[in-house]
């Protein structure tokens, strides 16, 4: 049985369309953005994926990402609103260039009523601009992107390894069986398989 899962795959889609070079180089070197994030802003060096201040800082991320609120964070993550308006501006004054897609992306949807994934997918909104307009948008982009490309790699792997069967599909992770006795080639040529490139610059 395998299980295979993008690495912060929305996270990536959010830095690859923001063009963020902070965010970029954190994944160049191999790290986990999260944790170097949350070490940061905690002034905390020894800060590990396992530390609930990571996943506190993962989630606020994540949701800031998407034009989540500081009330609607606060809320959520169990911080003070003032908490959360204060880790808002750090964040988008070290990370400049996502608030400036999220203004770019609000722009389109009241411009053209519409927002488009790197593959060329388009998502309209016939709604009145108001409301989570705006987040659904936000949100719809490396979603999006990401479902496609797990589509792409379960495609690729279901035409070129007839011995792999496929049982799952969840959002960015496949998860599958195939023949023990293959394993050591079988991994490596699902792991080649779903390795898509995506269209960027």
């Amino acid at each position: 049985f395998f299980d295979i899962d993008l690495n912060a795959a929305d996270l990536r889609i959010v830095v690859w369309e923001s063009d963020e070079p902070e965010m970029k180089a954190i994944f160049a070197a191999g790290l986990d953005p999260y944790t170097e994030i949350a070490k940061e802003f905690y002034h905390d060096p020894s800060i590990t994926k396992k530390d609930p201040r990571r996943q506190t800082f993962k989630s606020f991320a994540h949701g800031t990402n998407y034009l989540g609120t500081a009330k609607g964070l606060a809320e959520r993550l169990g911080l003070s609103v003032h908490e959360a308006e204060s880790t808002q501006k750090w964040y988008f004054g070290r990370f400049k260039k996502i608030k400036a897609w999220q203004d770019d992306l609000k722009d389109q949807v009241i411009k053209r009523r519409m927002v488009q994934n790197v593959f060329g997918y388009r998502c309209h909104f016939f709604d009145r601009i108001e409301g989570t307009i705006f987040n659904q948008a936000a949100a719809w982009i490396p979603q999006s992107t990401v479902a496609c490309l797990i589509n792409r790699g379960y495609v690729a792997i279901d035409e070129t390894l007839p011995q792999v069967q496929i049982l799952l599909q969840v959002h960015d992770s496949l998860a599958g069986q195939f023949p023990t006795h293959l394993k050591d080639d079988m991994i490596r040529k699902i792991v080649a398989a779903a390795e898509i490139p995506l269209p960027y610059d």
